[in-house]
């Protein structure tokens, strides 16, 4: 029989108000180590929810929000309709609704109407990897087009990229070798109140340069891909079973792997949409 969505949605789901503060809501995120949260009216109905897209694609904008996060409220960013799926259904139609609708969870409900979870792509990680070892190899769906960047690109570079790719990651080389993996988790437990105001990127000081001289050197105060990666990534081979790098990404809390040929360079990417349509292909 399909696994079915009740096996492994995640329950209770963590809501908020539509009038709490964005900083109440990156504080609940952090402390359940969610990327989503449902967002509520006073009655308990369901109005939108905040993904960490949503502070991506907000609080990042330069033009628009320069606005300390305890004075940006949950329904100026929130988005809706919340799409629901019923407990009884199989993670292939959850993964279908994902990949059709473009979203990253499904509410959980009862015919009653009622909310008993949420389903997330990290649930559905675990499902492949738990159910179909010896189905596909990681080549069979990684993205060989991985968007790089260098240690001393800048944090709205970085940004810019994601958005512009789609895929809300990226890897960080050196020599066409991974060094480093940003991801929206790494952006959004930043400082940002600090970093969405406008600043200078670096001031100069005396001090001790690269090579070792006396001289001037720049002092950022924007952060840099090299402040904000993180360091040392998980990779894994192309012709892997796929199973085992959901497994991976399951047992260490990650939803990105750097694809690397026997060389140690860098030859696509795997992330949690790619292990969804293959559950979708099931």
């Amino acid at each position: 029989m399909p696994p079915r969505v009740v096996t492994y949605m995640s329950s209770p789901v963590i809501t908020a108000y539509k009038n709490d503060n964005l900083a109440h809501i990156r504080n609940l995120m952090m402390r359940h180590r969610i990327g989503k949260i449902v967002i509520t009216d006073n009655n308990g109905n369901v109005s939108g929810i905040i993904s960490k897209s949503d502070f991506i694609r907000i609080v990042y904008n330069r033009k628009r929000y320069i606005k300390p996060l305890s004075n940006i409220m949950a329904y100026e960013i929130m988005s809706y309709p919340v799409y629901a799926i019923q407990p009884g259904r199989t993670i292939k139609a959850a993964a279908q609704a994902m990949l059709r609708r473009n979203i990253g969870s499904l509410l959980v409900i009862e015919k009653s109407r009622k909310p008993v979870g949420i389903i997330t792509k990290a649930d559905l990680i675990r499902a492949y990897a738990e159910r179909y070892h010896g189905k596909a190899k990681v080549n069979d769906f990684m993205e060989p087009k991985v968007p790089t960047v260098q240690k001393t690109h800048n944090l709205y570079y970085v940004i810019d990229l994601m958005n512009e790719t789609r895929l809300g990651k990226v890897v960080v080389t050196e020599g066409n070798k991974p060094v480093g993996v940003i991801t929206k988790s790494d952006i959004m437990f930043l400082n940002m109140e600090s970093v969405t105001r406008k600043r200078v990127k670096y001031y100069k000081r005396s001090g001790i340069t690269g090579r070792g001289f006396e001289g001037v050197i720049r002092i950022y105060t924007l952060p840099l891909a090299g402040d904000i990666m993180t360091p040392d990534p998980i990779t894994i081979r192309p012709n892997e079973d796929l199973a085992r790098a959901a497994d991976v990404m399951v047992k260490n809390g990650i939803g990105t792997l750097p694809v690397v040929d026997e060389h140690d360079y860098l030859v696509g990417i795997l992330t949690k949409k790619h292990i969804i349509q293959a559950i979708r292909r099931m």
